[in-house]
C-alpha cells in the first residue's frame, strides 16, 4: 500500500526536479525576458510566480505530515490551482489562442474541475460519511457497489456548463445520484501523473512569456495592463 506520504513526497521530488532549478523556481527565469531582477524596469511577475511555486513546494516538504488523504489531497489541487489561475491571468492578457492552451496547459483544466469539487461541493454535502482515497494506492477499500467520485465524474458534474439550462440538468441529475448516500467514496487523481503534466505546462508558460518579443511588449505595456484590470468582469 502506498501512502499519502510516500505519494506527495513523490511529487515533491518532481517539482524539485522540473520546475527548479537548485532550489529556485524556474519563474526567475522571466526576469530575463524584462531586463533582469536588479533592472531598472524589474518586472514583478518573476518574483510572483516564483512565490507561489515556493507555497506549493514548502507545503509538499512536510509530506511527514500527510497521514489523511482528504486533507493533504485537498490542500495540494487547492496550491495548483491558485497558480494555475495566476497563470490564466497572463493568458488572458496576451490573449493566448485557445488552441494552444488545449495542447500544452490541458492540465490545467483537470486542476481546476477538482478545485470546482472541492469549493463548490453541491449536492456532495449531502452524503454520509464518504470514503478517500486516491490512484494507485493499492489500499484494500471494497469499491464494489460503490458510487466513485473519480476524474470522470468530476469531468461530468463540476465543469460549469454556458447554457443555464444544461447547467440545470447536470445539478439536477447530480443530485438525484448523491442525495442521501452512504456509499461514496472519492478517489483522488494520481497526483503524480498531474504533476509531472503540471511541470511540463509551467515550463512551457515560462517559455510562452520569455522566448515571444510580442507578449514581452504586451506584459510590458502599462496601458495594456491597465485596461486589462479595468475591464475585469
Amino acid at each position: 500500500m502506498i501512502t499519502p506520504e510516500e505519494h506527495l513526497k513523490e511529487c515533491l521530488n518532481i517539482l524539485e526536479n522540473y520546475v527548479t532549478d537548485d532550489g529556485t523556481p524556474n519563474a526567475c527565469k522571466i526576469h530575463d525576458a524584462f531586463g533582469g531582477l536588479y533592472g531598472e524596469h524589474h518586472n514583478c511577475l518573476g518574483c510572483n510566480f516564483a512565490e507561489s511555486t515556493d507555497l506549493v513546494l514548502d507545503y509538499l516538504r512536510k509530506n511527514e505530515s500527510f497521514y489523511d488523504v482528504q486533507q493533504s489531497f485537498t490542500i495540494y489541487i487547492l496550491l495548483l490551482y491558485l497558480l494555475t489561475e495566476r497563470f490564466e491571468i497572463i493568458f488572458k492578457i496576451i490573449q493566448l489562442p485557445d488552441t494552444y492552451k488545449t495542447k500544452h496547459f490541458k492540465v490545467f483544466q483537470q486542476i481546476r474541475k477538482w478545485s470546482n469539487f472541492i469549493k463548490h461541493p453541491k449536492s456532495f454535502i449531502l452524503t454520509h460519511h464518504p470514503e478517500f482515497d486516491f490512484e494507485k494506492s493499492e489500499s484494500n477499500l471494497d469499491l464494489n457497489s460503490k458510487i466513485l467520485i473519480n476524474d470522470q465524474f468530476v469531468e461530468n458534474f463540476y465543469k460549469g456548463q454556458s447554457d443555464p439550462e444544461k447547467q440545470k440538468r447536470t445539478n439536477k441529475k447530480l443530485y438525484d445520484t448523491l442525495k442521501n448516500q452512504r456509499n461514496v467514496i472519492v478517489i483522488f487523481p494520481d497526483m503524480t501523473t498531474v504533476t509531472k503534466k503540471f511541470s511540463y505546462s509551467y515550463n512551457k508558460f515560462i517559455d510562452v512569456i520569455c522566448k515571444n518579443e510580442a507578449y514581452v511588449e504586451i506584459l510590458n505595456d502599462e496601458s495594456t495592463i491597465s485596461s486589462f484590470f479595468e475591464n475585469e468582469d
